[in-house]
C-alpha cells in the first residue's frame, strides 16, 4: 500500500473511519484522523482508550489494503 493512499484517506472531508488489514492477519481501526500518523513506510495508529495509550505500528509493507469500516458492517450485515 502507498503512502499517497493512507494519506488521502486521512485527508478525506468528512473523514470516513476505515481499517487496515496487515499481513499477519491483524486488523487496526482508523476512527479519526488525529488518531493516525503517517512517517516514512510507516502509519502508527494510537488507541488512547486503551491502558497504556497503546500505538500500533503498522509497515507500509505490510499493509494489504484498506477498508471503510462503515461498509465492513454492512457486509457483515449482509450475512
Amino acid at each position: 500500500m502507498s503512502g499517497d493512499s493512507i494519506r488521502e484517506l486521512l485527508r478525506v472531508q468528512p473523514f470516513l473511519p476505515f481499517e487496515v488489514p496487515m499481513s499477519s492477519g491483524d486488523v487496526y481501526q482508523v476512527p479519526h484522523p488525529e488518531q493516525a500518523m503517517l512517517t516514512g513506510a510507516t502509519l502508527y495508529v494510537w488507541y488512547p482508550q486503551d491502558p497504556g495509550d497503546y500505538v500500533a505500528r503498522c509497515s507500509l509493507l505490510h499493509i494489504t489494503g484498506v477498508e471503510y469500516a462503515e461498509k465492513r458492517a454492512e457486509k457483515k450485515g449482509a450475512k
